[in-house]
């Protein structure tokens, strides 16, 4: 094994923690203060300032951040009894294209997310003192990681590094 797929594991590896240590913590963020919104409305009779907006960006945060977790724990939507059925040159060719249509789609995401994250500012939330650049930031590097993990799966399944099986969901039969 070579240095570089030394480094290109390694750096896999530190993706995919963080990736996990990133949805995880959103998802209990989320639920925490989600239901303590509600605890505090409906219980304690007084609304908090933060219940609807902060969960709604933390919530697009988490669905373009977790684009790129499903796109590396290969979980997205895909049709993947159709390509088993193929020949194994045939689902190399197919994985290929999809690989470089994902690429594409998340280099457009990170372009357009990126113009949109700018177009923020500097801006506040209007009820916590939080940048919004830092819950649209999300959309460009969501989009970026995406390009980052097709493109470096394409090159693994090019030197016959990655099987087409590899890049599909496991079967449940």
């Amino acid at each position: 094994m070579g240095m570089i797929e030394k480094l290109v594991l390694r750096l896999d590896a530190a993706l995919q923690w963080v990736l996990d240590a990133f949805v995880i913590f959103m998802a209990g963020a989320l639920l925490v203060l989600l239901n303590y919104a509600v605890y505090s409305r409906f219980i304690l009779n007084s609304s908090v300032s933060w219940g609807e907006e902060l969960p709604a960006h933390m919530l697009a945060a988490l669905t373009f951040i977790g684009a790129a977790y499903l796109t590396r724990t290969n979980e997205h939507l895909g049709f993947d009894s159709v390509v088993r059925s193929l020949p194994e040159l045939m689902q190399r060719l197919v994985m290929g294209v999809n690989l470089l249509l994902m690429a594409w789609l998340g280099g457009v995401l990170a372009w357009y997310g990126g113009k949109a994250a700018l177009s923020f500012g500097a801006r506040q939330l209007i009820s916590v003192d939080m940048p919004i650049m830092l819950f649209r930031g999300a959309m460009p590097l969501g989009g970026a990681l995406i390009v980052l993990i097709c493109l470096v799966r394409l090159a693994g399944l090019m030197t016959n590094r990655i099987t087409p099986n590899d890049l599909m969901t496991q079967s449940e039969d």
